[in-house]
């Protein structure tokens, strides 16, 4: 609940940002939405649609929240609101989905209950990192990711004999991993002896055995992690070369601690063409392992801002000077999240999307709108920072940096991207999915100039939902 005198300290120089609550569920309608025109509708996972309909009662309850922030209603109206939302909520579940009415009351309530707790938590624990907006779609990705957790791995043991198919094997270990930091976060903030060196590092000692030994299905999560990267030669060879990246992004950390000098915006852009390199491929011929790389990639970011926070001896001053020489601007904060949110917001489609990697083990027909993180944040906004940084004329008002040649850089860099990915028979278009392909690419580059959210975060969505309708 909001405190009572109702004020947060937001992250400064930025605007509320109310409007951005509509994205997640939108990008959720509209993936329903295609898969209806394409009469695939009964092929969507009914924990997919459960989602959907669960992301419509967390839009509802942003309304709420909202009005709880600007004091429109106390607290009593408030909680008489988040219990109507929960209730039309598992009444939507009870007539779409035919669900048993225990369940739809608990999928009803829980989520928006977990939503309205996470929101009001973040701004009050972590002051000056977010607006009203970006809150709103942090708190609603770690409702739908709870809500998801809890719909799928209590099957993992209930029915451990039925055989696994390699997603769902992913899904488990990412959320039986992420669930482990989620504890240990909220052990580190609960408890203040966690916060020594020592006990933290036998909190994360004990959360990674538990994590590794956390049986699904069979067999203990490590052992279905090793099984699935050791499963082809292709498999271990881009494992290998995932990690030939990673060792070059710690090496550019490195020549920075020596070059000494805090980096700028196009120098940090680097990293947006790493993780092209890194999706990229993975899209088209690994995207199982791009999906489980995405996520414990997240899990090490979150943990190594962990212990940067509660100054982890020895690792501490490294990972200090690391967010002086990297962080960026919009990071106002205590919590660095730069590095978390360019992995999430080129990860964001992968996750959103039903079934992102097909039989063949890639995005298959889906690679254009699985790419719309890549293509909106790795090229279109690197192309937007690195040519307006330098060549940068003509600025789209007097109180913002972004430059009218930096969208038009945007705008053409995207453009080319789509037009090599169709000549080398990557993706296939019609003149309707060029359309909205084109729309798409447009429509991101104007929301990157004119917009002072988290581009990160944003960008990611507004393309992932215009790009929805170019496979419809």
């Amino acid at each position: 609940m909001p405190p009572k005198n109702g004020s947060y300290a937001t992250r400064p120089g930025a605007s509320e940002g109310w409007w951005l609550c509509l994205l997640v569920p939108a990008c959720y309608a509209a993936t329903v939405w295609r898969s209806y025109q394409q009469h695939q509708n009964e092929h969507l996972p009914q924990d997919y649609k459960r989602t959907v309909i669960v992301t419509f009662g967390l839009l509802l309850h942003s309304v709420v929240i909202r009005g709880q922030v600007q004091q429109r209603w106390n607290r009593r109206q408030a909680i008489l609101l988040l219990l109507i939302v929960g209730g039309l909520c598992s009444a939507l579940l009870r007539v779409c989905l035919a669900e048993n009415v225990v369940f739809c009351a608990i999928s009803g309530l829980l989520p928006v209950l977990l939503y309205d707790r996470i929101y009001f938590s973040i701004l009050a624990t972590i002051p000056k990192s977010f607006t009203f907006g970006e809150a709103f779609v942090v708190s609603q990705g770690l409702a739908i990711f709870a809500y998801g957790a809890m719909l799928q791995l209590p099957r993992l043991n209930i029915h451990p004999e039925r055989e696994l198919s390699d997603m769902k094997i992913i899904y488990s270990i990412l959320q039986v991993g992420l669930l482990g930091i989620a504890v240990l976060g909220m052990a580190t903030h609960y408890l203040k002896w966690v916060r020594n060196s020592v006990a933290f590092w036998i909190a994360l000692l004990a959360t990674s055995c538990a994590v590794a030994l956390f049986p699904i299905g069979k067999l203990p999560a490590i052992t279905r992690l090793v099984l699935f990267l050791a499963s082809d030669p292709q498999t271990l060879a881009t494992t290998g070369v995932y990690l030939a990246l990673l060792l070059c992004t710690i090496s550019f950390v490195m020549w920075q601690f020596n070059y000494g000098r805090r980096s700028t915006t196009a120098t940090r852009k680097v990293f947006h063409l790493l993780i092209v390199l890194v999706y990229g491929p993975g899209l088209w011929y690994q995207c199982r392992l791009l999906y489980l790389a995405s996520g414990l990639m997240l899990a090490v970011l979150i943990v190594l801002e962990m212990a940067r926070l509660v100054q982890l001896s020895p690792v501490a001053a490294i990972l200090n000077t690391a967010v002086n020489l990297f962080i960026d601007e919009k990071d106002s904060g205590p919590v660095a999240l730069t590095p978390i949110y360019l992995l999430v917001g080129c990860s964001l489609p992968l996750w959103l999307h039903p079934s992102p990697c097909d039989l063949t083990n890639s995005a298959g027909l889906q690679t254009l709108i699985l790419s719309a993180g890549v293509l909106s944040i790795g090229i279109g906004d690197t192309a937007a920072s690195v040519v307006g940084y330098h060549l940068g004329r003509h600025k789209w008002s007097a109180s913002t940096s972004k430059s009218v040649e930096g969208t038009v850089a945007s705008v053409l860099l995207q453009t080319f991207a789509v037009w090599g990915l169709c000549h080398f028979g990557v993706v296939h278009l019609t003149v309707t999915k060029a359309a909205y392909a084109g729309i798409a690419i447009i429509v991101n580059a104007l929301v990157e100039s004119r917009t002072d959210q988290i581009d990160n975060l944003v960008l990611p969505l507004v393309t992932y939902l215009l790009m929805t309708g170019s496979s419809s």
